[in-house]
């Protein structure tokens, strides 16, 4: 998001918000269809993907990039999500890791996303209940945008 935001700066724009929805606490407990694929190791009691908001303000400070449009939305995406007062996307970088996490922001923000606009997702290629999800959703919804490979674990398509 901080890269994001470096951008939006570089070219001058000063309207575009830039939202940052995160536990700040690392991952949520399995449940649901993430016990039933049980194919992604259970790190809810870990600390090892825990960030504070504080901090990540601060990095963003660090760097000159925060200001009244850097949003953020502390939290567990089923809780923060559904009344985010999120109108538009233009680029949504999803990283839910699991299946619930990476389904609840798909199907929060996705219909949120404008014609041409990106959706990355950040765990595809390494956390299978991130690729069943992403795959679930576009299934369902009929979305045959080719869906493009970045790196390892990172793939991305354009919203037709």
């Amino acid at each position: 998001m901080m890269f994001a935001k470096a951008v939006l700066k570089h070219h001058g724009d000063s309207k575009k918000k830039i939202w940052c929805a995160d536990s700040f606490e690392g991952l949520p407990k399995q449940f649901g269809r993430d016990i039933e694929i049980a194919a992604d190791p259970e790190l809810s009691g870990s600390t090892y993907l825990a960030v504070s908001q504080q901090e990540v303000a601060a990095n963003f400070k660090r760097f000159g990039l925060l200001d009244e449009n850097v949003k953020f939305l502390k939290g567990w995406f089923k809780d923060t999500l559904p009344t985010a007062p999120i109108d538009k996307i233009c680029v949504a970088r999803l990283d839910g890791d699991l299946f619930e996490s990476t389904m609840d922001a798909l199907q929060y923000l996705y219909p949120k996303i404008s014609s041409g606009g990106f959706v990355i997702i950040d765990d595809y290629g390494s956390w299978k209940g991130c690729s069943t999800a992403v795959d679930e959703y576009r299934e369902r919804h009929k979305i045959d945008a080719p869906l493009e490979k970045i790196d390892l674990h990172g793939y991305f398509w354009r919203v037709p």
